[in-house]
């Protein structure tokens, strides 16, 4: 399973200015936490930057489909001449179902952590990020930077965040969030697959056997997810 993270703007591109904050700062921090959080899940993570650097919309969109990732999520902050504004939002692409269910794992995770009281909601858009995506997208507004009640929250919350944007990530994927400093040595698991025993890498936990699905697609089964459950098929 592979996830693209985007985090906005960069570079020569600020992004929104206010309150003495750059989104351009913001969003990089979130979306490399994002990143260790979903990574100590066995999920592995590619970044549009790891940097302050520029990197074009377009070019964006083609590194996460070069790179095959079956989920892509760009992360920004918003604002408005009306500093009254605030709240947190989420978009995806019209008419991508997939789309539609990650954006909404995400704006609920990020509503239930608390952070915010105002949820504005899962919205349809036609950013150029999700536009030319293959896989399903969403780009999550993590609040007004020119609200200052907001803007206190991007600044001074950006662990917490993070880790709200990567559960509703592993949400959508199926996969239970793990808090820190659990233990996810794997286990060796002995599996039965068409007649043939299999050794794989796993979890161990509560009597309970818990395999990677990406080792299926090597042996030609189609994985695919559904209202937050893995569909598997054999091709």
């Amino acid at each position: 399973m592979k996830i693209d993270l985007d985090a906005g703007h960069g570079g020569k591109d600020p992004g929104a200015v206010a309150n003495g904050l750059q989104e351009k700062d913001i969003v990089l921090p979130i979306s490399l936490k994002a990143g260790e959080t979903l990574k100590r899940h066995n999920v592995k993570v590619d970044f549009s930057r790891t940097t302050d650097k520029f990197v074009g919309l377009t070019d964006r969109a083609i590194m996460a489909n070069n790179n095959n990732a079956d989920v892509f999520v760009s992360i920004h902050c918003n604002k408005a001449t009306n500093t009254t504004g605030q709240g947190v939002e989420t978009y995806y692409y019209a008419g991508s179902i997939e789309g539609k269910k990650l954006a909404t794992c995400i704006q609920d995770s990020i509503m239930k952590s608390g952070l915010y009281t105002k949820n504005r909601g899962i919205k349809e858009g036609n950013f150029a990020v999700l536009r030319h995506t293959n896989m399903p997208s969403a780009l999550v507004e993590l609040g007004f930077i020119s609200n200052v009640e907001d803007a206190k929250i991007l600044k001074e919350k950006q662990e917490e965040l993070a880790e709200a944007v990567a559960r509703g990530i592993l949400n959508y994927l199926g996969i239970e969030m793990q808090e820190k400093g659990m233990n996810n040595t794997m286990d060796k698991i002995n599996i039965k697959l068409h007649g043939k025993d299999l050794e794989i890498d796993g979890i161990f936990k509560d009597n309970t056997n818990y395999i990677p699905v990406k080792f299926l697609r090597e042996l030609g089964y189609k994985i695919g997810w559904e209202n937050g459950k893995v569909i598997i098929e054999y091709k």
